[in-house]
């Protein structure tokens, strides 16, 4: 339909009917859209004030778990003393003395107590026999002497050199006894190491020169287990190699939990004491990363003495969850470079943030939302309610608009479709009533000159009197049957006897018309009940319209046939036939189709409208087949209601 015919009544109507649901629509749109904003700014106002209140709980727990931690840094020892707590150590160090609490909580250490080294003077004369003379005999026997002398540090030197001789002279066996000795001087020093790590890697040695694999790995394994487990006092290179060398020789495994620990405690040891060495009047909290872990150090330093408490991951992890304990959200502790110590983060979700400046802590606390989706399902529930809300509103105002507008269109339509119908009617009326008044107005005046011409006129006066009097009667028939106003006489009829009858009788219509209608009957048929009258009724619409709308093809064809319970009578012509879109809307009333109006064929639009009718009062069913220019099958099926006649 072009657009401009939307302006014209009646159609202007839906035109202003759809431009006020449209702004309506737009409206509750634009204030729905709105809402939703406001809630979504409410909702994130909510959880960034859940995620502020998470941070300041965080920052004050781990604000409380560090000051615990450093009631430590004035510890001292004592019977009944609460000990530090796995993975935490106590460092003091002073211009001479350096000192762990708990014991051994150290693998290397960031300095050695100095130890009086004998004079090489005490061990010239064996050198000179060793290495001047080459004669590691006569040397053996002058480190044997010294091994003998009540200084510590001596005899530590000389069984030291005795035992070198020996594996030279090829005695192994007793420089294994000679290296036992040293290994019982425990502490004592000797090359600025302890003797008894040097006795052990010295047996060590020896057993690889030996060949004595099994043995060799066990020594190793001792010595590997006494680095471990920080039983000596040792610079970290000193560590280092002592270990590496252990650990090929004894094949060992990855370090444990408590191991690693202890050695990443070494290492912030170590960078506490260089940096009281740099700085001694200092205090501070720090953060470390130590082989890729965060290790906290604590310390307070005089000219003189140095006070560190230092923490291990583990410890750290600790603090850690009981920071985070009952928050339901994700956090971190971020470096001042920005790198994740501990906790990890979500992106582009809303945070919390907390800085070391502020907090006085030695990292910056970050806190995000768990997950999204659950703190926004408070405000998807609430959208979801509103847009149902608003979707429950807008299926009510469309389905409204569509019924509304489609009952408006119908009623256009049957508006139009009743003005074609009016329109034809009269025409219909017009024709007979010009033949009735020119023919009476002619023999009232005597203006039919013979006798034949006069009978002429009372034939056709009949004629159309009849034509007009079926006219009359199907427009009253239609109004009765469209307001359920038709009492129908049902009684067991024979369908044979009533097809023939009303064939029978179209034939001399159709006779008259040039056309001929063939009937098609195969035996007898089994009786129906029906009212013979509105039955036949429905028959001759049917034959009816197959003359009105086979101009070209002269023949009819009525077949009757058995189909399981039920009766069918068919209704067939070769005429223009009736295309599928307008074979749905062919039955309802004033309907027309557009073939007939194209070749002008007269008609009310009501027949088929009551055979529809007709046969739906006998509990029966219509069907059509047709195609343009094919023809047309009308097949009216009735149900049987007794035995063949």
């Amino acid at each position: 339909m072009p657009f401009s015919q939307w302006f014209r009544p009646p159609r202007h109507v839906l035109t202003v009917f759809l431009c006020l649901m449209c702004v309506f629509g737009g409206a509750m749109g634009w204030f729905g859209w709105q809402l939703l904003q406001q809630e979504r700014s409410l909702e994130r106002q909510r959880v960034q004030e859940r995620l502020e209140q998470a941070a300041d709980h965080m920052a004050a727990t781990l604000q409380r778990s560090l000051s615990e931690l450093e009631t430590y840094l004035g510890f001292i020892p004592g019977p009944g003393v609460k000990q530090p707590p796995e993975g935490v150590a106590l460092l003091r160090a002073t211009e001479r003395t350096i000192t762990v609490y708990p014991p051994a909580r150290l693998l290397y250490y960031p300095a050695t107590p100095g130890g009086q080294e004998p004079s090489p003077a005490a061990f010239i004369e064996g050198e000179k026999l060793e290495f001047q003379q080459n004669d590691p005999g006569k040397a053996a026997e002058a480190f044997k002497k010294l091994a003998g002398s009540p200084n510590p540090a001596v005899r530590a030197g000389a069984l030291l050199r005795l035992g070198r001789t020996l594996r030279k002279t090829g005695r192994n066996q007793e420089a294994l006894g000679v290296y036992d000795q040293l290994a019982q001087l425990g502490a004592a020093r000797v090359l600025e190491l302890p003797s008894e790590l040097v006795a052990r890697e010295a047996r060590c040695s020896t057993l690889e020169a030996m060949g004595k694999r099994e043995e060799l790995r066990k020594e190793a394994a001792l010595m590997y287990s006494a680095l471990l487990s920080g039983r000596w006092s040792l610079l970290r290179p000193a560590w280092e190699f002592h270990r590496e060398e252990a650990g090929r020789w004894s094949e060992a495994g990855l370090l444990t939990e408590r191991q690693r620990n202890a050695l990443l405690l070494s290492g912030a040891a170590e960078w506490v004491y260089g940096q009281w060495r740099i700085a001694p009047e200092s205090k501070g909290r720090r953060i470390l990363k130590i082989e890729g872990q965060p290790v906290l150090v604590s310390w307070t330093g005089t000219a003189d003495r140095l006070s560190s408490v230092l923490a291990a991951p583990g410890h750290l992890g600790l603090m850690w969850n009981g920071a985070l304990a009952g928050q339901r959200v994700q956090a971190a502790l971020v470096d001042a470079d920005g790198q994740v110590l501990i906790g990890s983060l979500r992106k582009n979700v809303p945070q919390a943030v907390r800085a070391a400046a502020a907090t006085g802590l030695p990292w910056t606390l970050q806190v995000t939302s768990t997950d999204a989706g659950a703190d926004q399902a408070g405000f998807a529930g609430r959208r979801r309610l509103l847009l149902s809300g608003f979707a429950v509103l807008a299926l009510v105002v469309l389905a409204g608009s569509y019924f509304i507008l489609r009952s408006i269109s119908r009623e256009i339509a049957v508006a139009g479709l009743q003005s074609e119908f009016v329109a034809t009617v009269s025409h219909e009326f017009r024709t007979p009533l010009t033949s009735l008044r020119q023919l009476s107005e002619m023999l009232s005046k005597g203006r039919v000159p013979t006798e034949e011409l006069r009978q002429q006129s009372y034939d056709i006066l009949a004629h159309e009197s009849e034509r007009l009097q079926r006219l009359v009667e199907s427009l009253l028939d239609f109004g009765r049957m469209e307001a359920r106003a038709v009492r129908y006489q049902f009684q067991d009829v024979d369908p044979s006897a009533l097809v023939g009858d009303v064939v029978t009788e179209f034939r001399e219509k159709a006779a008259a018309l040039g056309y001929q209608v063939e009937l098609a009957r195969d035996g007898a048929y089994p009786l129906i009940r029906a009212d013979r009258e509105a039955l036949a009724l429905a028959l001759w619409n049917l034959l009816d319209n197959a003359v009105k709308y086979s101009p070209d093809q002269r023949t009819i064809w009525v077949e009757m046939a058995g189909e399981r319970d039920r009766l069918a009578i068919r209704v067939r012509d070769r005429g223009i036939g009736i295309p599928a879109p307008e074979q749905k809307e062919i039955f309802k009333k004033f309907v027309r189709g557009a073939g007939s109006r194209a070749s002008s064929i007269k008609g009310t639009g009501i027949g088929l409208t009551m055979v529809r009718y007709i046969v739906e009062a006998h509990g029966g069913e219509i069907r059509l087949e047709s195609a343009p220019g094919q023809g047309s099958t009308f097949t009216i099926l009735l149900p049987c209601s007794g035995a063949p006649v």
